[in-house]
């Protein structure tokens, strides 16, 4: 009988064994790593985009969603283990930004490497509160809340038993987020460059600049034009000024 290779939950789709620095990417709530597959057509070669698949969803459909940011952050630590190799930055939007918050906190736990630098994008602040509370939200109200995003793409709209297998997921990924116990610690050594999109009115500039007490490095908040998932538009504001940063990381 053949063995089944598992695959990673890795993705780099322009894999560059000479690349500076490799920037993981986390997806918002209800996401996956399709939110960046062409991430790589818009930053230089020497950049190496991973995104990274939670449970649940496209090539992890068959695993269950997890609900726990901890859970969550020692799940995908065990598919990135042998990706450390080179200089690396940790990119996430929305539930992916307090994601990378606990991912970084779990890798100096650990003693592995540490990332040149935090993106947390459209993200408050992990111990600042949330204006809105979405997963306790009957299904209904949930859909409707996460069309306003733009979240919902016409075709799972409108077929049930999509919509079925992806309300799990979202429900998951907004009670990891929103549940989120946060507990102080000592702040990183290494720079936080805040991302908030200039037309979100969910996520207040007071909890994007509240980032700024997680690190002894430098600090910045970069305002975007678009709402809360300016990340979908990549804008060429967006990308030059992330490429300039993960140099900047690198020196």
């Amino acid at each position: 009988m053949t063995a089944v290779t598992k695959r990673s939950l890795v993705s780099i789709r322009a894999k560059n064994p000479a690349a500076r620095i490799r920037l993981f990417c986390f997806p918002y709530a209800g996401g996956g790593a399709v939110s960046y597959r062409d991430w790589h057509k818009s930053l230089p070669a020497d950049i190496e985009v991973a995104a990274v698949q939670l449970p649940g969803r496209e090539w992890r459909i068959a695993e269950q969603p997890i609900a726990d940011m901890s859970a969550l952050a020692a799940d995908v630590l065990v598919g990135m283990r042998p990706f450390l190799d080179k200089p690396f930055a940790l990119l996430g939007t929305s539930m992916g930004g307090t994601l990378i918050f606990e991912l970084a906190r779990l890798l100096r736990a650990e003693g592995l490497p540490a990332p040149t630098c935090l993106l947390p994008f459209a993200c408050g602040a992990p111990q600042t509160p949330e204006s809105k509370i979405f997963h306790t939200l009957p299904d209904e109200e949930l859909l409707d809340e996460i069309r306003s995003f733009g979240v919902l793409s016409d075709e799972l709209s409108t077929h049930p038993e999509l919509l079925e297998m992806f309300l799990p997921i979202l429900r998951a990924d907004c009670t990891a987020h929103e549940a989120y116990n946060y507990v102080e610690q000592e702040a990183f050594d290494f720079p936080i460059w805040v991302y908030g999109g200039l037309s979100d009115d969910t996520v207040e500039r007071d909890r994007l600049d509240a980032w700024s007490v997680h690190t002894q490095g430098d600090f910045r908040v970069h305002m975007i034009m678009g709402g809360h998932l300016f990340v979908d538009e990549m804008p060429v504001q967006l990308m030059d000024s992330l490429a300039r940063r993960l140099y900047e990381s690198i020196g």
